[in-house]
């Protein structure tokens, strides 16, 4: 079960984010805060259900010149899931201590990677009430991510902060649809129970 849980969590990670398009387009989430939740949801489906996600916020690494990690938030099962990825190759995500997220107000709190000890620096985190509630009502002064390499610092502006707020506001209240080919398939489905149902205009009682 834990096993399944953390592929789950990896290739929801996998399907959910734009990384390659993030590395093309190497620059700062800072000029505007985004206003439109553009929260996308395909066709495919996860371990049989359907998910959404938001688009990244990108982070520059202030500790590491030329480079940059992503933050995205994802939905299945009406629950939340963080994700973050460093664009450097070789990079090891350590187990026991992986992500601190600093606030404004000198609080600071732990995130544990919920998938694998890897090396292509993937972190995946189901998000608890309490840790979003603690998103949105604080502002992020800085994200430590900890490797095997070295310690990568990202601060994070006023604006990417309302964008974190605002996606998680937008994932919050958005309900996973069912798509039209998700619905062709229950209609054949019902049609094909039908056509095994058993015909009852000739019946007859047994005899007593």
């Amino acid at each position: 079960m834990i096993k399944l849980k953390k592929n789950i969590l990896f290739c929801f990670f996998l399907i959910c984010s734009g990384w390659i398009n993030a590395q093309n387009k190497k620059a700062d989430s800072t000029e505007f805060a985004h206003f439109d939740c553009d929260i996308t949801q395909t066709q495919q489906r996860l371990d049989k259900r359907f998910f959404a996600s938001t688009p990244s916020v990108q982070l520059r690494v202030n500790n590491d010149e030329f480079t940059y990690t992503t933050i995205q938030f994802g939905k299945r099962k009406n629950r939340i899931y963080l994700y973050l990825k460093i664009l450097a190759d070789n990079v090891c995500i350590k187990k026991d201590k992986n992500v601190d997220v600093y606030f404004k107000s000198g609080e600071v709190i732990t995130l544990k990677n919920e998938y694998p000890l890897n090396c292509e620096a993937f972190f995946a985190k189901q998000m608890k009430k309490k840790e979003l509630q603690k998103l949105k009502d604080n502002e992020i002064s800085l994200i430590k991510i900890y490797t095997y390499k070295k310690n990568y610092e990202m601060y994070v502006s006023e604006v990417q902060n309302q964008d974190i707020h605002h996606y998680i506001d937008c994932l919050s209240a958005y309900k996973i649809k069912k798509t039209d080919e998700v619905k062709l398939k229950n209609k054949d489905k019902r049609s094909k129970n039908n056509n095994h149902q058993p015909s009852t205009d000739n019946y007859q009682p047994k005899e007593q």
